[in-house]
């Protein structure tokens, strides 16, 4: 013989639903309740005071005034923090500019040193030398790539023969 199915098994959909529905306004209604019986005690308490003869005092209003000051002192403070900022990028600009080098480019670099030579170079020679005196610092690979390319799409540096340069 089967056994026959009791309490939520037995229960078919819509009352299911219904003991649901029901859970959930239990739920809201006890949440309510705690909020009065919060709010009680506080009208209780207020009473006591008013009997008892102290003064009372709204802390609410404290509370809000206290508030407004705070966030008034954080946005001063802010303001602060983005000037000290703003501030400091200025210094470092003017710095830069007062203390900023002409730029060192590897053309300019090439024409200095064909020019204290005075007379053509190989390009071996040009690239030998870059490297001995460290005029360049290069983050390729294969600088002897970047300076074949820069001296021969330069206007200034004049081609020989092949492979020599002059100004």
């Amino acid at each position: 013989m089967p056994k026959r199915a009791t309490g939520l098994a037995a229960a078919s959909v819509a009352e299911l639903k219904k003991m649901l529905a029901v859970k959930e306004k239990v739920g809201k209604l006890e949440k309510k309740k705690a909020t009065l019986e919060k709010e009680i005690a506080k009208i209780d308490a207020e009473i006591e005071k008013l009997l008892s003869g102290k003064p009372v005092r709204k802390k609410v209003v404290r509370k809000k005034k206290a508030a407004k000051k705070r966030v008034a002192k954080r946005k001063v403070a802010k303001k602060k923090v983005v000037r000290k900022k703003v501030a400091k990028k200025a210094a470092k600009k003017r710095v830069a500019k007062t203390t900023k080098a002409p730029r060192v480019t590897v053309e300019s670099v090439v024409v200095d040193l064909l020019k204290a030579h005075g007379k053509p170079m190989a390009f071996q020679d040009i690239l030998s030398t870059i490297q001995k005196k460290k005029l360049i610092k290069s983050k390729s690979k294969n600088f002897a790539n970047v300076l074949r390319r820069t001296v021969s799409a330069s206007k200034k540096i004049k081609n020989v023969s092949r492979g020599v340069y002059r100004v």
